[in-house]
């Protein structure tokens, strides 16, 4: 009896037999606080009526203070939690990510019909093993990456294949709102001609940007954001030719090329270096970038104001924006690329379901995919090569390896 209702639990309450399988290790990263203890440090601040911003930080068990770049209104939504005791909230943060990392799985699946494939199972193994790293740097720092991910797919879903657009246009304007990165998709969403969804995520943004003012008053919510658009402002030059000048950690575009092209700072590991000057990185930084917004067009593969021509292709496309949004935003840390599994699954959902001579020629790129992302990771060769990894952005150059690969992977479906 209590086999079969395991079974039954395993079956239809996945994510509950994982999470109880690994809550000791939330338990001692949510005890850990990681970044989340930023963020509650925030709410405590707007709790008292102090601005969150150009401060530094420390809540619960963290010694290291750092500073706040998230939203007003994500730091609004999180005073109710300050209450509480400081490990209780980001056990509960980390326990949804959880059930919101399932739910991005289902949606996938579903959209692939993946069920459709005979080895789904292999398929599932292999997105996590090439993701993992990412998905464990997320709940080790209590990241919001996996939120912001579950906010922006799940919208994109409930927009273009439920008939509750609203609903869609209300969490991609939440994931707009707590972090920026979500706003690649309203162009996206137009060019998809979907004009009303358009308008609503404008609406819901709006509304979201104006709600901290019940709380805290206009002028004080106007001075919260106006702060924190001078901390996220892509033109600030931290951001660009001086990515790497307080930390090696970064990633990116604009890390990669400032790792390259600027002199080496790093006092445990040297590399040759290119130095230009701080224009002519920007130039580079920039160029690079659009390069990567143009390929875009590579991806979309149709007219303007028309739809995609399949589910398949519209997990394409979005897997594509969704990666590069990690690399053409500045100041990205590694637990961002957790932005690369909608990519990973439709690669490894094109290997399985087509294992011809040609499909076989990824297996290569793809190891060497591995290797640069995830064999890099200190659990693996420690902290001094990892550090030597880190300053050399191996991790970035191993993500954007991946764009060739996903452009062999366009299948010409019917709509």
């Amino acid at each position: 009896m209590l086999k079969k209702s395991f079974l039954y639990l395993l079956r239809n309450f996945p994510e509950l037999i994982v999470s109880l399988i690994i809550l000791p290790y939330l338990v001692i990263k949510a005890i850990n606080g990681g970044n989340f203890n930023t963020y509650l440090a925030a709410a405590e601040l707007l709790r008292h009526g102090d601005n969150c911003y150009n401060v530094w930080l420390s809540y619960g068990n963290s010694n290291v203070p750092t500073q706040y770049g998230y939203s007003p209104l994500f730091a609004t939504l999180l005073i109710p939690f300050t209450y509480l005791a400081s490990w209780l909230p980001p056990l509960l943060f980390l326990l949804a990510d959880v059930v919101m990392l399932f739910r991005i799985f289902r949606l996938i699946a579903r959209l692939l019909k993946i069920d459709l494939l005979p080895n789904k199972l292999l398929w599932l193994g292999l997105v996590l093993v090439f993701s993992l790293r990412f998905i464990l740097h997320n709940f080790e720092m209590v990241q919001l990456n996996i939120l912001l991910l579950w906010l922006t797919f799940e919208g994109l879903y409930r927009i273009f294949f439920g008939n509750n657009k609203w609903i869609g246009a209300s969490l991609l304007s939440a994931g707009i709102n707590f972090k920026i990165l979500p706003i690649v998709f309203i162009p996206y969403i137009l060019y998809r001609r979907e004009l009303k969804a358009s308008t609503m995520v404008a609406v819901f943004s709006i509304f979201f940007l104006w709600l901290p003012s019940v709380f805290f008053g206009f002028n004080f919510n106007l001075q919260l954001h106006e702060d924190w658009l001078t901390i996220i402002n892509p033109l600030n030059t931290q951001y660009n030719a001086d990515q790497n000048s307080e930390s090696c950690r970064l990633h990116g575009l604009a890390a990669l090329i400032a790792a390259y092209f600027t002199n080496n700072n790093n006092t445990d590991f040297q590399w040759p270096t290119f130095p230009l000057r701080e224009p002519i990185i920007e130039v580079i930084i920039n160029i690079s970038r659009l390069i990567l917004i143009l390929i875009t067009f590579f991806f979309l593969q149709s007219k303007p104001f028309l739809r995609f021509k399949s589910p398949h292709h519209f997990v394409t496309e979005t897997a594509y924006i969704f990666l590069i949004t990690t690399l053409i935003f500045p100041q990205q840390n590694k637990w961002a690329f957790v932005y690369i599994i909608p990519a990973l699954a439709i690669i490894f959902h094109s290997l399985l379901k087509n294992t011809n001579r040609k499909s076989l020629w990824s297996i290569f790129p793809l190891s060497v995919v591995f290797i640069l992302t995830t064999l890099t990771t200190d659990g693996i060769i420690g902290k001094n090569w990892n550090n030597i990894t880190e300053c050399m952005k191996l991790v970035t150059i191993g993500i954007i390896l991946i764009i060739p690969i996903l452009m062999q992977k366009i299948e010409k479906e019917p709509a």
